[in-house]
């Protein structure tokens, strides 16, 4: 690889230390993550959950008393609009009730396709446009809500949710008990939806209820010295176009980006082991780090060795970052641990 001046990589990882239960047991052991953790210099800030990270890297602070506002950066990338209303994501998913109460369950398992959540957009509208609300599916997975008024409401982000009962995580907030009688309201409507029954009548799970999250306006970036953004998911793709910076999808050969990457501070959203982490998905947690360990982190590091790259720096959701230059490479003498050994505490584990 060829060296260029003051190249700098960043890789946002959530789901780095995996599901806080691992069935199975073992420890699951990733060479190139661990040999960036032991050698690394490391920091911890009050910095916690992918959102809370992302929007941080590019110097946002949170609103008081209000959700980061996701809704209005992600449908940047959805409906390519760029506006100051107040959104909130509506996301469609599907409720099943066990003994483990209601167990909520994503739109990235439904396979629901745009014509559908067209329709059920349709159906929805037809009972809430007298109340003045706005409801778009800008994308089959990600719904968007403009309410006549916005709600005094405090959520929870849906990826946090996947796989648990909703009861602990319902919106709270002075204006949550309407919000709920809200939230029937619709589940009632989706029960009886045309779209739905058709669903149904092939064996598919219907979208039964919607998950409100991510409410806001569009916030006021602060600096930012990224120089280009990667990333397959929309948050950072969407904070990237506010912020008049090129972002692109992940590339299919990343030793090969490395090389031709531009001078910089490159940012690379590597959110694929994010679902299975929080899932508690052992399995498919590990299968989605390793593909990560081989084919990121391990360019990165020969990069660093080789010149190509003057500095690596490793954020994670849970508020630790690992910085490691090329003469913190050397630290040989720091053995290589489990990732599990580097997770930091966090109010609430």
């Amino acid at each position: 690889m060829t060296a260029a001046a003051d190249r700098r990589l960043a890789l946002l990882v959530p789901g780095l230390f995996g599901p806080a239960e691992r069935p199975g047991g073992g420890e699951r052991r990733f060479a190139a993550l661990e040999t960036v953790l032991a050698r690394a210099d490391r920091r911890v800030r009050d910095v916690v959950g992918f959102e809370a990270r992302l929007f941080d890297l590019f110097g946002v602070a949170r609103p008081p008393d209000s959700d980061w506002p996701v809704a209005s950066v992600t449908r940047i990338v959805d409906a390519g609009v760029v506006d100051n209303d107040w959104w909130m994501r509506a996301d469609p998913v599907h409720l099943n009730a066990n003994s483990g109460g209601l167990i909520l369950t994503d739109a990235a398992e439904l396979d629901l396709t745009q014509q559908e959540a067209g329709g059920l957009v349709a159906e929805l509208m037809e009972i809430f446009t007298a109340d003045g609300w706005l409801f778009k599916a800008a994308h089959p997975q990600r719904w968007y809500l403009r309410p006549l008024t916005p709600p005094d409401i405090r959520t929870h982000a849906l990826p946090d949710i996947v796989g648990r009962d909703i009861d602990s995580y319902l919106p709270y907030g002075p204006d949550a008990k309407a919000w709920h009688t809200i939230l029937n309201e619709i589940q009632i409507l989706l029960h009886t939806s045309n779209v739905n029954q058709a669903r149904e009548a092939r064996g598919e799970l219907p979208v039964n209820s919607l998950w409100f999250w991510g409410a806001g306006r569009l916030p006021q970036l602060g600096g930012t010295d990224w120089t280009r953004v990667w990333s397959d998911e929309p948050l950072g793709l969407g904070l990237a176009r506010l912020a008049g910076i090129p972002g692109a999808k992940l590339p299919d050969s990343p030793p090969r980006w490395l090389q031709d990457a531009p001078a910089g501070s490159q940012l690379a959203v590597l959110d694929q082991a994010r679902r299975a982490a929080g899932c508690g998905d052992g399995e498919d947690w590990e299968e989605r780090m390793r593909e990560l360990d081989e084919r990121w982190v391990a360019p990165a590091l020969q990069a660093l060795n080789q010149n190509a790259v003057q500095q690596l720096t490793l954020y994670t959701d849970r508020g630790a970052e690992f910085t490691l230059n090329k003469r913190a490479l050397r630290r040989w003498w720091r053995r290589r641990r489990p990732l599990e050994h580097y997770r930091p505490s966090v109010h609430g584990d």
